[in-house]
């Protein structure tokens, strides 16, 4: 998924930056690259949650994962992550629910910055 693809970018980016070689690899379960993003947010791709939300009321929403993600969004949460598309010419808005997409409204638009 996405998560993986951005993990993906930034080991090989990392590498580069050290000058170790290292060849990255991105194991899709489904026979076309990054279909559940596309699908996701009804085609508009709920990229995150609010990133002005603190960490511990984003975890709230997933009882069964809460700790799990407390201890993921402390490394990198959802600045971090806005921050990141950002950084990658992607326009993020808010939502008035917090749920944020790309200002194209299109999946397509996160698809691209991933596979690009």
């Amino acid at each position: 998924g996405a998560a993986g693809f951005m993990a993906a970018i930034e080991a090989a980016r990392g590498a580069k930056e050290s000058k170790v070689e290292l060849d990255v690899i991105v194991l899709e379960a489904s026979s076309r690259v990054l279909q559940k993003v596309k699908i996701s947010g009804g085609g508009r791709c709920n990229v995150l949650h609010d990133e002005q939300k603190s960490i511990k009321t984003i975890s709230e929403g997933y009882p069964r994962g809460q700790k799990a993600l407390l201890g993921a969004f402390s490394r990198f949460g959802p600045p971090q992550t806005a921050d990141w598309f950002r950084s990658e010419g992607v326009a993020l808005k808010t939502e008035e629910d917090g749920r944020m997409f790309p200002t194209t409204d299109s999946s397509q638009t996160i698809i691209d910055c991933l596979t690009a």
